[in-house]
């Protein structure tokens, strides 16, 4: 885990994506609210970042998932994050230069989601997961731990 000169106390949500938030249809999109926060804790709030971004960039590697990004009209994961470090920079949530962490904790995102999955496979391979699309689940376990590594290796 990079080291880190404040203490970690943000509230986290822990399973930050798309699907956890409501977003206003009119005009300029804006989160109304926040759902699903059973994963909540205290901690750093590049991880919340880092794991949307993993699913934002790597939702399409799982089969029956859809896709994220400029494929559905988003913007790219590295538009995100820039907006992030924009907004936050300098701020007591994120002091100047400290996104230079987001590649761990991407990588950390892709690896908690591989782990999920894998789960869901193992699962599925005992019959106590069952329905369409499951089948495919565990082929995306290795792509998710590639693009994690990959993410590390973007580390400075």
């Amino acid at each position: 885990m990079p080291a880190t000169d404040r203490p970690a106390g943000a509230v986290l949500h822990g399973d930050f994506r798309l699907d956890n938030l409501i977003v206003a249809e009119d005009g300029d999109p804006q989160v109304r609210a926040v759902l699903d926060w059973e994963m909540a804790t205290i901690g750093e709030p590049l991880a919340d970042l880092g794991l949307l971004l993993a699913y934002w960039d790597g939702l399409g590697s799982v089969p029956g998932s859809g896709a994220l990004g400029p494929a559905a009209g988003f913007p790219p994961g590295n538009a995100l994050a820039r907006r992030y470090t924009d907004r936050t920079a300098g701020s007591s949530a994120q002091p100047a230069g400290s996104c230079e962490r987001l590649p761990w904790y991407v990588a950390f995102g892709y690896f908690k989601i591989a782990a999920i999955l894998e789960g869901v496979h193992y699962r599925y391979t005992l019959g106590r997961t069952v329905g369409p699309g499951f089948e495919g689940v565990g082929a995306a376990v290795p792509g998710l731990v590639r693009a994690g590594l990959a993410a590390l290796r973007q580390q400075g």
